[in-house]
């Protein structure tokens, strides 16, 4: 990484970290382009130059947050292979209980960004999974058609989401095990 490249992602961390900062004292509706700009102790102009609204910040940090979470979660997926067939290893606790302790621990932003999912696209963390998680599942049980895999996939994050969500608006009040049996 270049000199600029740096500064350019020294710059993006920090709007990063201005708006985790933000979201524990405020709803993100309420924080201006301003605000975070003095949280991040950047200039107006540098956000700009950056994002052009905080719905790009926000997509930004949470894929940026999200690639973190796989890095760390990326050796448990490739164990996929030793798990028996009929197994469905993607509902398993040993996959869901990292992604709950991760959601929990960041829950305000995660309340912000899946109660917006319409605003962002989500097409990359859709891909992401479906060739790295699904896919092995469904071909080691012999699902191959794109077909039934896309809506199979579809109908199982979109019960996540939901479930999880729901968890998040709840504050995550309720303990992560008893999430991971009703998933």
């Amino acid at each position: 990484m270049n000199k600029s490249e740096a500064k350019f992602h020294n710059t993006a961390l920090k709007m990063h970290n201005a708006l985790f900062r933000l979201l524990e004292k405020k709803e993100f509706s309420d924080i201006s382009i301003m605000e975070l700009c003095a949280e991040a102790k950047v200039n107006r102009s540098t956000f700009y130059s950056h994002y052009s609204n905080t719905y790009d910040l926000i997509k930004e940090a949470y894929e940026d947050r999200l690639q973190e979470f796989f890095k760390s979660y990326s050796k448990s997926l490739q164990d996929i292979e030793s798990f028996d067939a009929t197994e469905s290893v993607f509902i398993s606790p040993e996959y869901l209980m990292p992604y709950l302790a991760f959601v929990k621990e960041n829950r305000r932003f995660f309340k912000v960004y899946m109660s917006n999912l319409q605003s962002f696209e989500v097409d990359d963390t859709y891909s992401f999974l479906v060739e790295k998680v699904f896919l092995p599942i469904y071909q080691k049980n012999g699902i191959s058609d794109k077909t039934i895999v896309n809506y199979m996939s579809k109908f199982y994050l979109q019960g996540i989401t939901s479930i999880v969500l729901e968890w998040v608006n709840r504050d995550c009040v309720d303990d992560e095990y008893f999430i991971c049996e009703i998933i």
